[in-house]
Order: structure tokens, then C-alpha cells, then sequence
């Protein structure tokens, strides 16, 4: 077989009569290089190469399984000669030996013994703790309604005194949609009413100066009952440096000025330390500063007041999730 570029032809001692014009139709071309298949190919050279190199690797024949006892029991004395004449450079001990002597594993030792010492410890504390959880148990079954109502007590009182109640501060400006007139009815009610139907209610009555709330927070977040002091001058009324530690959410006016003669009179300090809300009536513009302060933006429908419940349920949603990361100390305990 010859090949060709176009086509292959066999050739038998019959064909030797043509002529020279059939034997040029039938040879290569001039340009054509003939080369010898089996010995030009890298590939089946690799592949010839790879099999002598798996062959000469190959265990096979040389499987124990093969021999017999007794050719091992023949074989044992030259293996006995050639393990005898070597020189052995260490075996498992000798290993572990450190080459400096100045230096060895008590360290490692010394290591191994503190955990072990920290482990039994843990151990005998949490088995403590379990033997006090059951006998706290054992007292609150025998009287339970003592052990509970001792316990809500001691943890309310506790947190009074330490911390007091958290303060949601509200603008004192006529033109914002939530003052201390209204708030009542917003923040606890869920109802927007403005500030000319809210004077039309108290008839000439003075406003309050504080108003106190409790509301319950999201069962998400452990439930329980907060206890809430809403205000609108904080800096009459936040004398001390933990009053001010006291409030927990800031309702924007929307103007730098709401926040002069305050212990943070930077908004950007303000609302790093404390959540901030705005709340704007549908159809008025965002001014520059809300745009660029960190608080939560919310609308308020002029005339539907169905969806009030949205932008009141959005504050105190977000409130909640504001204070269990940045003032969880405030929030109810739950009591065992």
C-alpha cells in the first residue's frame, strides 16, 4: 500500500503492460512526500514508548500468591546475608528522637495536658450548670407562680434602674407630619391625624411634654413588653450623659437645624448611634440632607388613610430589628 493525496492504487504483476502515460496517472504527484506511516507518527511512538514503560513497571509475575512456602523457606538464608550486611539508620523510636538534645517534646506534652486540663474542667461546669438547671425545676414545679413572678420582677427592676426606658425623640416643628401632638396616635394607634384635628381634639388642653407607650416586641425577636418614653426636646430633657445613651430611634424633620444644641449635633454621629426615620407626605420632594442621612425613608398617604399601617409597621419593625443589634440590652428578657 502507498499513499496519496487523492487516491491508492494497487499494483500487480498484470498492470506491467500499460503504457507510461497510465503509470504517471496512477504514481504520486512530484510535490507529494511519501514518509513511512508506522515510524513517522510522535503519537504511536509515545504510545510504544508508554506500553515498554508499563511493561517494565508490571508486578506482573511477580505476585506472591505465586510462590509457594516452600520457595520462600529456600529463599530465606540469602535474604538472612543481605539484611545482616546493611546498616540500619533509625527505626520508630529513634525517629521520634530529637537530634538536638537541647530540644524535645515536653512542650508538646505540656500542651497536651492543658487542653485535657481545660476539657475536664468544661466538663465538670456544664454538669454543674445541669445539676442547678434541674433544681431550679424542681423549686419552680413545687411553687411556680412564686418562682415566676420573683423572676419577671427581679429582671424588670433590674433593667430600670440600670438602664431606664428607651427614647424615641420626634420633631418640635409645626411643619413636620409627626410632633408630640400626633404621635400618640401614629407610633401607638397606627393612625395618622393632623395637627389641626388633633388641636380640634384637646380644645385649648396643654400638650404633654412626655408620653409613655408599651407595646410588645415581634415574637421573632423573643416577644416580650417594651416600655417606651417618646419626647421632642432632648436637650432639656436629657441632662445626663446616659439619658442620652437612652434613645434608640430619631424621627427626621428633614433640616440640619432639628438637631442643634444636641450632644450629636452632626446628623451623620446621630444616626451612627441611633436609628433614624423619616416620614414625608406623598407628593412633597426628599430634600438633600434626608437623601444623604442614614435613615429609613417612609410616605404617608394625604388621604388614604388604610395604608397608614404600612409606613406604622415599618417603623417598629425596623426599630426592632435596629435595637437587638445595637441595643439588645434593652430588649425583654425572656424569663425561664
Amino acid at each position: 500500500l502507498q499513499p496519496h493525496s487523492t487516491t491508492t492504487t494497487t499494483t500487480t504483476a498484470s498492470t506491467n503492460a500499460h503504457d507510461d502515460d497510465d503509470k504517471t496517472k496512477l504514481l504520486p504527484d512530484s510535490t507529494s512526500e511519501i514518509r513511512p506511516f508506522a515510524s513517522s507518527s510522535p503519537i504511536i511512538q509515545h504510545n510504544a514508548e508508554a506500553e515498554r514503560i508499563k511493561t517494565c513497571l508490571s508486578s506482573s509475575g511477580y505476585e506472591v500468591t505465586l510462590l509457594s512456602k516452600q520457595i520462600l523457606e529456600d529463599d530465606r538464608p540469602e535474604v538472612d546475608k543481605i539484611t545482616a550486611s546493611e546498616i540500619p539508620v533509625g527505626n520508630s523510636a529513634s525517629i521520634l528522637r530529637p537530634t538536638n538534645h537541647k530540644r524535645d517534646f515536653l512542650r508538646v506534652l505540656e500542651l497536651y495536658q492543658q487542653v485535657l486540663k481545660q476539657e475536664t474542667s468544661s466538663k465538670q461546669s456544664s454538669s454543674s450548670k445541669h445539676y442547678r438547671h434541674h433544681d431550679d425545676k424542681r423549686r419552680r414545679i413545687e411553687n411556680p407562680q412564686k418562682n415566676i413572678n420573683t423572676t419577671k420582677n427581679n429582671n424588670n427592676n433590674k433593667r430600670r434602674e440600670s438602664l431606664g426606658k428607651p427614647i424615641i425623640v420626634v420633631p418640635n416643628a409645626m411643619t413636620s407630619p409627626i410632633t408630640l401632638i400626633n404621635a400618640e396616635e401614629f407610633l401607638v394607634r397606627g393612625r395618622y391625624v393632623t395637627r389641626q384635628d388633633m388641636l380640634k381634639r384637646m380644645n385649648g388642653s396643654k400638650r404633654p411634654q412626655t408620653i409613655s407607650m408599651k407595646r410588645n416586641i415581634a415574637s421573632r425577636l423573643g416577644g416580650g413588653l417594651m416600655e417606651y418614653e417618646i419626647i421632642d426636646n432632648p436637650t432639656t430633657r436629657l441632662a445626663k450623659e446616659r439619658d442620652w445613651d437612652r434613645v434608640v430611634a430619631v424621627v427626621a424633620q428633614g433640616a440640619a437645624w432639628q438637631f442643634k444644641g444636641w450632644k450629636y449635633s452632626n446628623p451623620v454621629d446621630i444616626f451612627s448611634k441611633m436609628f433614624g426615620f423619616f416620614i414625608g407626605m406623598e407628593g412633597t420632594p426628599l430634600t438633600k440632607d434626608v437623601k444623604s442621612w442614614n435613615v429609613k425613608r417612609e410616605v404617608l398617604s394625604r388621604d388614604k388613610r388604610g395604608v397608614d399601617q404600612i409606613t406604622f409597621a415599618s417603623f417598629w419593625n425596623s426599630l426592632d430589628e435596629w435595637m437587638s443589634v445595637h441595643k439588645p440590652e434593652y430588649l425583654p428578657v425572656e424569663e425561664v
